[in-house]
């Protein structure tokens, strides 16, 4: 029709205020809940449980308020495909747990052992040692005599669906099937990495899963977290699940367990 005005649809990108606002309210809670732990005794012994509800509804409640439903679905709580989130799972594993044994043995055996002396380094990373002491085996980066001082930690079964259905699943919902898929809508991932697809959004989930532990009881080494938050993300890039994330997730928290359980 002549002299009718054509309109071109714009495709808006969502706005970082909901996902920003979100991870801030959760972090505060987390925090409060923590602190206040500290003189509620029940609070305490329930924080990791009370800290999981935060993490799962929070969303879930985030969506209603701004019109941008959430759901546990399409967020990645899902097995299938289980033939990939296996391979995907497989991967993470043998990829990083042996590096993962040999910087432990690696930092430890220089910060717990002889190796700082007594000068400022050895009093800043010092108290990072755990109070009962390192013990390292006789023949230090022997193999066999690391591996027969292995032992379990107490409640070892309770320990392991404690990590992976109160602390693993949980924190894995909100940072990766949450926040990173509200941050990969305003930033399309344009890279592939080993059949993945990543980006910033990858990069700013990981920076504030770091952030969020450490605003939560303010300790720094708890930032150390980014560089496994790294892979969180690419597990759930590539398979579209949480799941082998947060199988992998509680796997490593319960092999640090086991390691400082062994030689502390």
């Amino acid at each position: 029709m002549t002299g009718a005005l054509r309109v071109q649809s714009v495709s808006v990108r969502p706005s970082l205020r909901e996902p920003i606002l979100t991870f801030l309210a959760a972090i505060a809670l987390a925090s409060g809940l923590f602190w206040a732990g500290k003189a509620i005794p029940i609070l305490q012994r329930n924080l990791h449980a009370c800290i999981a509800a935060l993490f799962l509804y929070v969303p879930v409640v985030a969506g209603r308020l701004t019109g941008r439903p959430f759901y546990f679905y399409e967020a990645g709580l899902r097995l299938e495909p289980l033939r990939t989130n296996a391979l995907v799972l497989t991967v993470a594993v043998v990829a990083t747990f042996p590096l993962f044994v040999l910087g432990f043995f690696a930092f430890y055996d220089v910060v717990c052992g002889s190796g700082l002396g007594t000068g400022a380094v050895a009093r800043v990373l010092g108290p990072l040692c755990p109070g009962s002491g390192w013990q390292p085996s006789p023949s230090v980066g022997g193999i066999a005599d690391r591996a027969a001082h292995l032992r379990l930690p107490p409640s070892f079964a309770l320990l392991s669906a404690n990590q992976l259905l109160v602390i693993a699943l949980p924190e894995e919902m909100f940072f990766r099937g949450y926040l990173l898929g509200r941050l990969e809508d305003r930033w399309p991932s344009r890279h592939r990495f080993l059949g993945a697809s990543v980006g910033r959004a990858l990069l700013v989930s990981a920076g504030l899963f770091a952030l969020g532990h450490f605003l939560v009881d303010f300790n720094p080494q708890r930032l150390a977290v980014f560089f496994p938050a790294l892979v969180f993300g690419w597990m759930r890039a590539r398979s579209g699940s949480v799941v082998p994330g947060a199988v992998y997730h509680a796997l490593c928290n319960l092999l640090a367990d086991v390691l400082h359980t062994s030689y502390f």
